[in-house]
């Protein structure tokens, strides 16, 4: 491998500018329900025909608590990706897990009725660092049909637990990152993790995550 650290790359990203289209617009609603509906409610604010607007105030401050459970979960989105989501190190690779729910690898749930859970759960919410050393790099594929491809790493993947003033770890075989989630090809970012884990002096030349530590404090 001719690969030097200026020309491997080691972070890859997520796509964001859609999370930030939907935290956006669902916080515009949010705060249009929000004004108008108490303005209808208390008759402050009539409809077109001078009836009084309670029916629609009250709808429209019932619809601005969903809505400002989206835009807090479009925002949460936006801000919990703005570190890699992906980190490949000379020790191993550091992965970041974000809203995953009990639901992603359930088949046939509507979109929305993921969503909703994901909310009502607190799952969407819930972000996690996962690490996998080299050494427990099992599998590295791309699987599935154009635009709706998925990578799959199946390894022995360690996610740091504090508990009653305890550290420990949940321990994880496997975890899947579809195409839409990244800004790069996953054929791309398999490639690297690939010839990274199969060429130690390519391994060798990579950033420490001890030096990542430090310059961290």
């Amino acid at each position: 491998m001719n690969n030097t650290p200026a020309d491997l790359p080691t972070d890859f990203y997520a796509k964001v500018w859609y999370h930030y289209v939907l935290a956006i617009v669902f916080t515009s609603f949010t705060v249009f329900c929000a004004i108008l509906g108490p303005l209808f409610l208390f008759d402050m604010l009539r409809p077109a025909d001078g009836k009084p607007g309670t029916d629609a105030g009250i709808a429209m401050s019932i619809i601005a608590l969903p809505m400002g459970l989206l835009a807090m979960l479009g925002w949460f989105n936006v801000y919990s990706r703005r570190r890699p989501l992906l980190r490949i190190y000379r020790e191993g690779i550091e992965i970041n897990v974000i809203g995953a729910s009990s639901l992603d690898r359930v088949p046939l749930i509507p979109p929305l009725a993921r969503v909703a859970w994901a909310i009502v759960s607190l799952q969407g919410f819930k972000k996690q660092v996962g690490w996998i050393p080299w050494s427990t790099l099992r599998i590295v594929q791309v699987t599935g049909l154009p635009m709706v491809r998925v990578m799959v790493i199946e390894a022995t993947i360690a996610y740091p637990t504090f508990r009653h003033g305890e550290r420990g770890a949940r321990i994880g075989e496997c975890v899947a990152f579809s195409e839409a989630v990244f800004r790069d090809p996953l054929d791309v970012i398999a490639s690297t993790i690939l010839s990274c884990h199969n060429d130690l002096e390519t391994r060798n030349r990579l950033p420490s995550l001890r030096d990542y530590q430090k310059s961290r404090g």
